[in-house]
């Protein structure tokens, strides 16, 4: 007969040290040209539908569209490359713009590919935010749905929650993180 605790899951223990969290290789890059194709199937399963593009473009109108959205709205956007099932192939693309003064990125959002498991987008997040915190300064807003995994990035030292926002995220409270400089 089991328990009542035995019923409840227990929250995940991350280790407090984030390259025993990013065990598996990860890597990123200023995003290129040849990244579109990944972006492109991506978009075909649906996992884009946030940065607003039409549902039925086609290849080149999409890699028009998918260019013209980067260049115009993002003053960073990068590639991030995590070890999946499918191989070492991208994971997921973070786009930000510079804050007000030029002196922090303010991250518009992450895409994460279909392919990306959670285990990815925990080991994705915190090699990215862990090796760019060197030369860039972040600040992202999370909605409930996608707050557990800055949290992570929290508990680990890479990042601290500054407050909430009413007013980023319209029809929804936010929570507002930024990232720590390396001690």
């Amino acid at each position: 007969m089991k328990l009542e605790s035995d019923l409840k899951p227990h929250p995940r223990k991350w280790r407090l040290d984030a390259k025993q969290t990013v065990r598996r290789a990860i890597d990123y890059r200023p995003i290129e040209l040849d990244d579109v194709k990944y972006a492109w199937a991506a978009y075909k399963q649906g996992a884009l539908k946030e940065m607003g593009f039409a549902e039925s473009l086609s290849p080149e109108e999409f890699r028009t569209a998918f260019s013209a959205s980067i260049l115009n709205n993002c003053h960073a956007a990068w590639t991030i490359f995590g070890t999946t099932k499918k191989g070492f192939i991208p994971s997921g693309l973070l786009l930000a713009v510079w804050g007000p003064g030029s002196t922090f990125l303010t991250v518009l959002g992450i895409a994460w590919m279909p392919w990306a498991s959670k285990r990815n987008i925990v080991e994705c997040t915190v090699g990215f935010f862990e090796g760019t915190r060197k030369e860039f300064s972040f600040m992202g807003y999370a909605t409930h749905d996608h707050k557990k995994v800055y949290d992570v990035c929290r508990e680990l030292g890479i990042m601290r929650r500054i407050g909430t926002s009413y007013t980023a995220i319209p029809g929804t409270a936010a929570a507002v993180f930024e990232t720590r400089k390396p001690e």
